[in-house]
């Protein structure tokens, strides 16, 4: 999996339910020393997904303007195959429409939705977006 031509690492994707397979939940224990308990929830049918607090996937990490997988090695599936194709139209998706604005999660994910790429999103702009996140995790990674 490639990061979309168009990321702006602006964390909106993390926003989405996830769920997670057996084989997902083992690959995220073993590579972040977290015990399931505290990052799977369930859902109404009782099947795991990944736990969101504040309205982001509990392994989301901003820095700066970037948002961070802080598991990104060991990330579930559903993520890894996300969004399967070359450009991000995650901000277009008219699910974004119904968000509560008023509560603190609405909040946050309308401020996330004003910084994803659209179509109309200009190349500087991206540009711009992925050479600080270049930085960003050059400057965790310390490489």
């Amino acid at each position: 999996m490639t990061i979309p031509d168009n990321c702006t690492f602006c964390g909106l994707c993390c926003t989405l339910t996830v769920r997670l397979s057996e084989k997902d939940i083992k690959r995220i224990e073993k590579g972040s020393g977290r015990k399931r308990e505290e990052f799977v929830a369930a859902d109404n049918d009782g099947k795991p997904l990944l736990k969101r607090e504040n309205g982001w996937c509990t392994f989301f990490k901003r820095e700066g303007r970037i948002g961070i997988c802080t598991i990104y090695e060991n990330r579930p599936n559903n993520c890894r195959d996300f969004p399967g194709k070359r450009m991000c139209d995650l901000a277009e998706n008219p699910i974004y429409n119904y968000t509560d604005k008023k509560t603190e999660e609405g909040k946050r994910i309308m401020q996330l939705l004003n910084n994803a790429p659209t179509s109309a999103t200009s190349e500087e702009k991206i540009k711009r977006s992925q050479e600080e996140a270049e930085r960003t995790f050059k400057g965790i990674s310390g490489k």
